[in-house]
């Protein structure tokens, strides 16, 4: 495998024949946050679209563990994948980068994108919900100075902030001069919001002008909104009751 190095803490391990600047690769990436929108997004389009683990990012200070998957596989914090003939590339990180190394971490991906002639990249994050204007209110969206795609909804409104690693991935690609654009679906703020990244996903692929199914999302989110509207009638019954007893 190459090895990238930027600075001292961070080490990018891929395979230099998977990717293939004539075909102008997309690099996709999203980190554990509102809704856990952004890992859930990466996470579903690697599953849909049956990509291939192709590298790997190591940190000095990264969790010491590995997830298992299946019968003998595991899972690294970090990992690099492509699909979709070489076009598209998906960074899914099951942990943020550190404090200490998080502004590194960030200028590592773009640098390693920028030389492997990546033509653009995509991050995606939730946006609290309860910012919402109405319910036909999807996403929000904010590309960089370089990036060029015309996008149909509606821009992020002056005043908005974006924070965390999306932030540093957006200045870093500003001043590196990779084209980036930040998806924000309307997200929960306290649990996973697969709904969330339904829209995300769906959003991705007119992006990439391919068809992904979300069903098995939507599924999920109906499970948990079920769950959530069935824990909220019972608690609201035993206050009820508390309460009618302590008055009486």
């Amino acid at each position: 495998m190459e090895v990238f190095k930027e600075g001292r803490n961070v080490k990018i391990y891929y395979d230099k024949s998977s990717i293939d600047p004539v075909k102008n690769p997309i690099l996709i990436t999203g980190f554990p946050g509102f809704g856990a929108t952004g890992y859930i997004t990466t996470r579903y389009l690697v599953e849909a679209l049956k990509m291939k683990r192709i590298g790997f990012i190591m940190t000095r200070y990264m969790p010491d563990t590995v997830s298992i998957e299946g019968d003998t596989g595991f899972v690294f914090p970090h990992e690099i994948y492509s699909g979709l003939d070489g076009k598209v590339f998906v960074l899914v990180n099951q942990a943020v980068p550190t404090p200490v190394e998080k502004d590194e971490f960030a200028e590592a991906i773009v640098r390693w994108a920028r030389k492997n002639g990546f033509n653009e990249m995509i991050l995606v994050g939730g946006l609290d919900s309860e910012i919402r204007k109405s319910p036909d209110d999807m996403l929000r969206w904010i590309g960089n100075s370089h990036y060029r795609r015309k996008i149909e909804e509606p821009v992020m409104e002056k005043g908005l902030v974006i924070v965390g690693p999306l932030a540093t991935l957006l200045m870093y690609s500003e001043i590196i001069g990779l084209p980036a654009l930040a998806i924000l679906p309307y997200a929960e703020r306290n649990r996973p919001d697969p709904r969330a990244a339904a829209v995300a996903v769906s959003k991705i692929a007119k992006i990439l002008n391919t068809e992904i199914d979300v069903s098995e999302l939507i599924k999920h989110a109906e499970t948990i909104e079920v769950l959530e509207k069935k824990i909220r009638s019972e608690l609201e019954t035993t206050e009820t009751r508390i309460s009618q007893k302590y008055y009486m």
